[in-house]
């Protein structure tokens, strides 16, 4: 009997002994086929730094000596997060991953907003998870409802279930509709983010997977920066068919004098055939302009004769040419507007760190009214990372706006995160005031958490610190739109 127990102890012994030796196997070929895939074709191996935009802060720094610097201030700033007492656990889970990786060094306040009031168990639980200050705040009838002349429409319900029988992601939830008109113009006015200068927007489920041991706020601060973001790409077309119809009538109206960030979200059509008005009505695309110069050259010809009189030397294939181009009728583009249309490439607003008064005066909020004024909101399924973009592309240029790519960051399905810049790596120091603190919460969610990361090589050309990232390919290597923000800031144009 005692030898049956025995023998029964070592096979439980030898049993998870074998579980954790698969999975340390399963985690270092996941390493391996990770570092393989990204460094085939990945921006992730090059230094895509330029004058007009590069990393703060490569690596790590010590953030004792950092916040000793004479010159350096702790901003006025905070973190927003638009949330719901159901969503406890995902809030959690963000202000943990926060303030392990950031917070607990800066202890930067939060601004928590829902549209009902927050339950005591609620507060206690967030107030708990942080040694920062936090401010629950209620939003108010006019911040977070559509305007009753609007919600009393028949045809404000028939558009709604209109999105959702047509499969517009989201677009059957009034719900979500609110929330994207609330983020697109109103959360810079609710009195507890107007108090400050600065704001990190996050979400509920978040997670972080680099630690940012320098202040994002003073950085941006000190070099002039107005607008922060980590995820770029593109939008559904069916959420969004006449946003830019509307942003150039718009621009039309105000006469907006863009600035040189517009590019990077508008394809345009615009040739340098101005002076030819039947080449600028064809040409459309750069695949068209050798064929219609072709076609051009062969009429200019034919009618060069004809003035001279030269019958016998008509090119009958050109005279052919000219009674097509007389019957020809000009492409037309449905998006096209005053020679350009929206790319759909967007700034994924669920992370941005920017002056609230980008969005608070001025240009922005003239145009969020504009916006407003047309029923797009609720008419279709017009989300606040588009507006926030198209406004932030007429407003700013290429260097107010920075790619934060040392914060590892997912939410949803969609990742970032960087490759360990080699000789910057320092070791983890918990902040003495966050001791346990930070080691609540489930901890077997924690170890899978953890089994799910890879630890980042240390390579030359790594920007992040103490990175361990996802399994899956990085957002900045499927995303065209990146693409464009690399060649716009590498002057490649």
């Amino acid at each position: 009997m005692q030898l049956r127990f025995k023998a029964r102890g070592y096979w439980k012994v030898w049993k998870l002994t074998g579980i954790w030796l698969f999975m340390a196997l399963i985690w270092t070929s996941g390493t391996k086929l990770r570092t393989r895939s990204r460094r085939a074709n990945s921006f992730a191996y090059s230094n895509i730094d330029t004058s007009k935009d590069s990393v703060f802060i490569e690596g790590c720094v010590d953030f004792q000596l950092y916040r000793q610097q004479p010159e350096y201030a702790a901003q006025n700033a905070t973190f927003v997060m638009l949330t719901r007492n159901e969503e406890l656990r995902g809030v959690l889970a963000t202000i943990r991953s926060m303030e392990r990786h950031f917070n607990q060094w800066y202890q930067y306040p939060y601004v928590l907003l829902n549209n009902e009031p927050f339950d005591s168990e609620f507060i206690r639980q967030v107030t708990a998870a942080t040694r920062a200050k936090v401010h629950f705040g209620v939003l108010s009838e006019l911040e977070w409802d559509f305007p009753p002349e609007v919600r009393e429409k028949l045809v404000f319900r028939e558009s709604i279930e209109d999105q959702g029988d047509r499969g517009i992601m989201y677009g059957n939830l009034e719900s979500y509709h609110k929330m994207c008109r609330f983020y697109a113009g109103a959360f810079y006015k609710h009195s507890l983010v107007a108090q400050y200068e600065w704001y990190w927007r996050i979400e509920p489920d978040v997670e972080f997977f680099c630690d940012l041991t320098y202040d994002p706020f003073y950085e941006m601060s000190r070099r002039g920066k107005k607008y922060g973001f980590t995820v770029f790409i593109g939008e559904l077309y069916w959420t969004v068919p006449n946003l830019f119809r509307h942003t150039r009538s718009f621009i039309r109206k105000n006469k907006v004098k863009m600035g040189t960030l517009w590019p990077l979200v508008v394809r345009s059509y615009n040739t340098d055939f101005d002076d030819d008005e039947v080449l600028r009505r064809f040409i459309n695309f750069d695949s068209e302009v050798e064929p219609e110069l072709s076609k051009e050259l062969k009429i200019q010809q034919l009618l060069e004769n004809v003035k001279k009189a030269k019958s016998q030397d008509v090119d009958r294939e050109a005279l052919e040419l000219l009674i097509e181009r007389a019957s020809r009728k000009p492409p037309i583009l449905e998006d096209k507007f005053d020679g350009e249309e929206f790319n759909l490439c967007h700034f994924w607003s669920n992370f941005e760190i920017a002056r609230v008064d980008i969005f608070s005066t001025g240009l922005y909020s003239d145009y969020f009214k504009f916006l407003e004024e047309s029923g797009g909101f609720w008419s279709e399924r017009w989300g606040d990372a588009p507006v926030h973009t198209l406004g932030l592309g007429m407003m700013l240029d290429v260097e107010d706006v920075h790619y934060f790519r040392d914060i590892g960051y997912q939410h949803s399905t969609l990742a970032h995160c960087p490759i360990n810049k080699a000789g910057r790596q320092l070791p983890y120091v918990e902040n003495v005031e966050y001791q346990g603190l930070l080691r609540g919460g489930n901890m077997v969610q924690k170890v899978l958490k953890d089994l799910s990361r890879v630890q980042e090589p240390e390579k030359q050309y790594g920007v992040g610190c103490r990175c361990k990232c996802p399994r899956k390919r990085d957002i900045e290597d499927t995303s065209q739109c990146f693409r464009n923000w690399y060649d716009l800031t590498s002057g490649d144009r």
